[in-house]
């Protein structure tokens, strides 16, 4: 089974080659997530993070300036990177670029980094926040997803992409204002099948992290409909 699967690696490599997420060269066979040029161009949150979020916040801070003063739906957040500079645009290219490749890099990463800490709060499944269909197939693929399916992987934890539906098509959530933001994503998740939820402890996986307006409608929805603890997990947190 190994030897299949070394060669089936190797032959979507052929197709496919590796690439570095932060430069976009191609990777060596010694380089397994990053070229050696650019491991020292990122750098992880080790500091203080908020205890509701994961933003980095002083070493005598609690919770960052948003959730001090806003009540989010979900129960606790985390997250590997600060979004910015060289991260920025590495996510900008996995989200509109067609490199679903680096995924495995942000998966590594996130259960690296942050994996401990999530498996404490010791969720049952994760969840990839959904893109509409519409928008779904014109970029062929959702972020979210390929990020969740690599982090599975990590965790030895299932995913269901089908737990909840976008049916709502939203305005870009970038463009918009926090409370715009909010009321943007006014009704636009479901259930894919009302009055069967079946998870307790859920883990929302999404790409970046910036107010939070998305994944509180999605712990909403889950919680109204029996979820008791809906957590996330994202590539990057807007500090």
């Amino acid at each position: 089974m190994k030897e299949k699967n070394k060669t089936g690696n190797w032959l979507l490599n052929a197709v496919y080659p590796r690439r570095c997420p932060i430069c976009d060269g191609l990777l060596s066979r010694e380089e397994l997530y990053l070229c050696r040029n650019c491991v020292e161009k990122i750098h992880p949150i080790l500091g203080a993070r908020c205890k509701k979020c994961g933003k980095p916040v002083g070493s005598e801070e609690e919770f960052c300036r948003d959730c001090s003063r806003t009540r989010h739906s979900f129960d606790r957040g985390f997250a590997p990177y600060g979004y910015h500079g060289e991260l920025e645009a590495s996510l900008m290219r996995f989200k509109y670029h067609e490199r679903q490749e680096y995924a495995g890099f942000y998966a590594h990463a996130a259960f690296f980094y942050v994996g401990k800490q999530i498996q404490r709060r010791n969720p049952e499944v994760l969840v990839p926040v959904p893109l509409h269909p519409a928008r779904q197939r014109k970029r062929g693929y959702n972020q979210a997803e390929v990020f969740a399916e690599k982090l599975a992987e990590e965790m030895e934890l299932p995913v269901n992409a089908r737990l909840i539906r976008r049916v709502k098509k939203t305005k870009r959530q970038k463009e918009l204002g926090p409370a715009e933001r909010r009321k943007n994503l006014e009704g636009a998740f479901a259930l894919a099948k009302p009055g069967q939820m079946k998870y307790c402890r859920i883990l929302l996986v999404d790409d970046i992290y910036t107010t939070g307006s998305t994944v509180d409608a999605i712990a909403s929805l889950l919680k109204v409909n029996g979820a008791e603890q809906v957590d996330f997990v994202c590539a990057a947190i807007v500090k």
